[in-house]
């Protein structure tokens, strides 16, 4: 009798594996035959998960940020103060960067692609990065306003700078894979030690 298949878990695989290919070859060097090989499928059974690789992609920011807003959730609900909260989030996204270096060669990429089209998805990635943007800001002012931070200090303006050491991090992934996790943790906390009261 063959043994069941787990479907949700195979779908993870056709991902994981996906994404791995879309790093190795770039995204737009991949199509469906390649990634069905590299799955050990058929092209037919494939089609039965995803009826592109856009959806293969799409489903793989899904995973990420799902796993990343629901420790947000987790570090906004918890007990610790404002500032603590606010760092715990940074590492998080920092962590996630560095244990997805695959995929944030995948996005860098495919934002490439768009760039050299002239037709780079601007909402799009607004949309995908407005949350912890607003996390952070909150929890700025959060910090302020308990006396944590300094008063005065600017929360748009730290998010901002918070912000730019994600990207920071996710471009020396990307583009020269020597990026250590140590030194964008540090870079963070050059970031919040002078505003700190």
């Amino acid at each position: 009798m063959p043994k069941p298949v787990d479907h949700a878990l195979r779908k993870k695989a056709i991902v994981a594996e996906s994404v791995r290919l879309f790093a190795r070859l770039g995204y737009s060097a991949v199509n469906f035959g390649a990634i069905a090989k590299r799955c050990s499928v058929s092209r037919t059974l494939l089609y039965t998960y995803f009826k592109n690789k856009r959806a293969i992609f799409n489903e793989a920011i899904y995973e990420v940020t799902s796993r990343v807003e629901k420790k947000y959730t987790e570090v906004v609900h918890s007990p610790q103060s404002a500032d603590a909260k606010l760092r715990q989030i940074c590492i998080t996204v920092i962590a996630m960067l560095f244990d997805n270096r695959d995929f944030v060669c995948v996005i860098a990429d495919v934002l490439a692609a768009y760039r050299r089209k002239g037709t780079i998805p601007v909402e799009r990635i607004d949309r995908h990065t407005a949350g912890v943007r607003r996390i952070m800001a909150a929890l700025v002012r959060e910090a302020v306003r308990r006396g944590e931070y300094k008063g005065g200090t600017d929360p748009e303006r730290v998010s901002e700078l918070l912000y730019s050491q994600f990207e920071t991090a996710a471009m020396r992934i990307a583009i020269t894979g020597r990026a250590e996790v140590s030194e964008a943790i540090d870079r963070l906390d050059t970031i919040l030690s002078p505003i700190r009261a």
